[in-house]
């Protein structure tokens, strides 16, 4: 009868937290344990759902012969069930040294990957894991102790965005014991749970019996409170998603946020949208801390118009005037350096996209856009050269006697860094004659008798901003 209740308690969570329907195809990762045996048990007795089961086991191979009898251990117990088992070897150790990881961080990649690639193969709904209460507690507890915001010690999700499903998550590691032994079932030891080199352990074996002279129902304080922050965490999300909408866009595979929006946002909510705009960048938060969501809101609240900033992933934060761009490094490297040639009338193409086009005009008064320049070829004979900005560019404006840097007339027309390199600049001989789009120089100055003047045209690429 107890179990008969237990099951119920199961079936509350799955049927309130919406983790899975009847009739769907799961995936249950099967340790051998008294969780993951429980919880391929109790699937398996859902009243009404008649589920499609398939076990997977990864065998880390960590324990030689003892690893061997789990992967065996588990294959029988699939088969008692009759439900498909799909097992797989991967020395975690040599995986841990190769990718300079720790063994628990190895192990954890290596059954996310595993378990996906066998979702995909049997189209299933969901991946189902048996983590329980108190592992909740000894997660929320590591978390706080290596430093982390509300969306750390909101714990484990019931469901995550991979799809993971914990129906487990409010049954502590004592009624599952209980479970199994009223069910009269085996399970495996494993006997690194018992080995405190590992932080959950430490926290599990030492830090939480401390915690409970404090407080003997320290674990399902945890576990409570981990449930109260997630339902808190959740409604942030989702102004976190109305924010993100109205001061973000996404644009050509970058992230691009209006820096006035940004700054009319609570600090608080300020941190979870450009938090935000990172993961929609890279699809990860991962290696993304506190220190560097301050660094970009130092980029915000900065009174240089340009600056960047490096981020894990090989992400690039610009501040371009009023903008903040994330990109990825290869798209936010500059273009590489080119020279063309102009020898004749004719469309020449760019490297970084769009094209030139040389025409004869006629006259002075050939019709004009901000992208075109006209030039009297007496003046600036062919062949030219068209290249990207350098750093010492010069140029005498139209208009005026003197020379000026390049970048100092990008900087007084507020031409954002990452547009510089874009656009062409046109050389008659050493002198810069044009650059496309912003202002011509001196030389452009055309005498009403001519008639060789010649058009010029930036037509600039799709989607140039």
């Amino acid at each position: 009868m107890m179990n008969s209740a237990f099951v119920s308690r199961v079936e509350k969570t799955i049927r309130l937290q919406r983790l899975f329907r009847p009739g769907d195809t799961l995936v249950v990762a099967l340790s051998g344990g008294t969780d993951s045996t429980a919880l391929l048990d109790i699937l398996s007795r859902l009243h009404g759902y008649h589920l499609r089961l398939i076990a997977v086991h990864l065998n880390h191979c960590l324990r030689g012969v003892e690893s061997d009898a789990d992967e065996e251990f588990c294959r029988i117990l699939a088969a008692r069930h009759a439900i498909a088992f799909e097992a797989r070897r991967i020395n975690i150790k040599k995986v841990a040294e190769d990718y300079r990881l720790n063994l628990e961080d190895a192990g954890r990649r290596a059954r996310i990957e595993f378990f996906d690639e066998i979702r995909i193969k049997y189209d299933a709904a969901a991946v189902a894991l048996a983590h329980h209460a108190d592992d909740q507690a000894e997660t929320v507890l590591m978390r706080l102790l290596r430093g982390s915001g509300m969306t750390g010690l909101s714990g484990m999700a019931y469901r995550n965005t991979r799809g993971y499903v914990r129906p487990l998550l409010e049954i502590s590691r004592a009624e599952i014991e209980q479970y199994l032994r009223r069910r009269g079932l085996e399970w495996r030891e494993d006997a690194s749970n018992g080995d405190t080199v590992y932080l959950r352990n430490r926290i599990r074996h030492q830090l939480l019996p401390l915690l409970e002279q404090y407080n003997p129902d320290i674990r399902s304080t945890l576990a409570a409170t981990a449930s109260i922050i997630g339902g808190d965490e959740a409604l942030l999300a989702e102004l976190t998603e109305q924010a993100f909408a109205g001061s973000c866009r996404v644009v050509e595979g970058r992230v691009v946020c209006d820096i006035a929006h940004l700054g009319t946002l609570n600090l608080a909510l300020r941190r979870r949208v450009l938090r935000h705009a990172f993961q929609q960048l890279t699809g990860t938060l991962e290696g993304v801390n506190l220190r560097h969501i301050d660094a970009i809101g130092d980029l915000i609240d900065s009174a240089r118009p340009n600056s960047r900033l490096a981020l894990p992933h090989r992400v690039a934060v610009v501040r371009e005037y009023g903008t903040l761009k994330f990109s990825r490094l290869s798209d936010a490297a500059s273009d590489a350096d080119f020279e063309l040639l102009i020898t004749a009338p004719g469309c020449y193409l760019l490297p970084a996209g769009g094209s030139v086009t040389v025409e004869l005009a006629g006259s002075a008064s050939a019709p004009r856009t901000a992208d075109s320049a006209c030039f009297d070829l007496a003046n600036t004979p062919l062949p030219w050269l068209v290249r990207p900005f350098r750093p010492g560019d010069r140029m005498t404006p139209f208009g005026m006697s003197g020379r000026k840097k390049v970048k100092d007339i990008f900087i007084d027309r507020k031409i954002p860094l990452s547009e510089r390199k874009r656009i062409p600049l046109l050389f008659c001989g050493d002198d810069l004659i044009w650059i496309a789009g912003v202002c011509a120089s001196e030389l452009s100055r055309i005498d009403l008798r001519t008639d060789a003047v010649v058009k010029v045209t930036w037509n600039k690429q799709d989607g140039y901003k």
